[in-house]
C-alpha cells in the first residue's frame, strides 16, 4: 500500500461515509426519499426501500474501503457512476432538483455536481491504480499525512456545494 492510495482510500471513506450519514436524518432521509423521483426514479421505485438500499451502499462502500479495498473500491465506482449518470440527466433535463447528495443541501442540481462527481471518480481510478500499483510499506509519518490529506479532501467534498457557493458570481446587494 501506498501512502497515494491511503490517501485517496480516506477519502473515499469519508465522502461515502458523509454521504450515508447525511442522508440518515428523518427530515434529510425524507428529502432524499422525495428528490429520488426528480432524478427519475418512478414513483413506485422512489421509496423509503430504495432511499435505504442506497445510504446501506454507500456505508457498506466506506467500510468494504477499510476492510476489503478491491471490493469497496468496485462499490464506490459503481455507485459514484451511477450517481453521476443521474446527475447528467438532470442537468441536461433543466429540471430543478435539489442535491441530496449529503443530507441537508437543497442546493440545485448543476454542472458543479458534475464536476465534484468527477473529482470523486478521479481518486477512485487514481486509488485502483495506486492500489495495483503496489508498494513498498509506507512509514508512520507518511500514513498520517496521507490520512490526514484524505479525510482533509473528503470533507471538502462533502462541503462541494457550500465550497462552490463562496466562488460563484453573486448578483449585486445578493449575499
Amino acid at each position: 500500500m501506498s501512502a497515494l492510495e491511503l490517501g485517496c482510500r480516506t477519502m473515499l471513506c469519508v465522502v461515502l461515509g458523509a454521504a450515508a450519514a447525511g442522508k440518515l436524518r428523518r427530515p434529510d432521509f425524507a428529502a432524499f426519499t422525495d428528490a429520488l423521483r426528480g432524478f427519475g426514479v418512478p414513483a413506485a421505485l422512489a421509496r423509503p426501500p430504495l432511499a435505504a438500499l442506497i445510504v446501506a451502499l454507500e456505508a457498506a462502500g466506506a467500510a468494504l474501503l477499510l476492510a476489503v479495498p478491491a471490493v469497496g473500491y468496485a462499490v464506490a465506482l459503481g455507485l459514484v457512476a451511477a450517481f453521476t449518470l443521474a446527475l447528467r440527466g438532470v442537468v441536461r433535463s433543466g429540471r430543478p432538483v435539489a442535491c441530496r447528495c449529503f443530507g441537508a443541501s437543497t442546493a440545485p442540481v448543476g454542472v458543479v455536481h458534475l464536476v465534484r462527481n468527477a473529482v470523486i471518480l478521479a481518486v477512485i481510478g487514481l486509488g485502483i491504480a495506486a492500489a495495483l500499483a503496489g508498494g513498498a510499506a509506507v512509514a508512520l509519518p507518511a500514513r498520517v499525512a496521507a490520512i490526514a490529506s484524505g479525510a482533509l479532501a473528503g470533507a471538502a467534498i462533502a462541503r462541494w456545494d457550500d465550497l462552490a457557493y463562496l466562488v460563484r458570481p453573486h448578483p449585486a446587494g445578493r449575499r
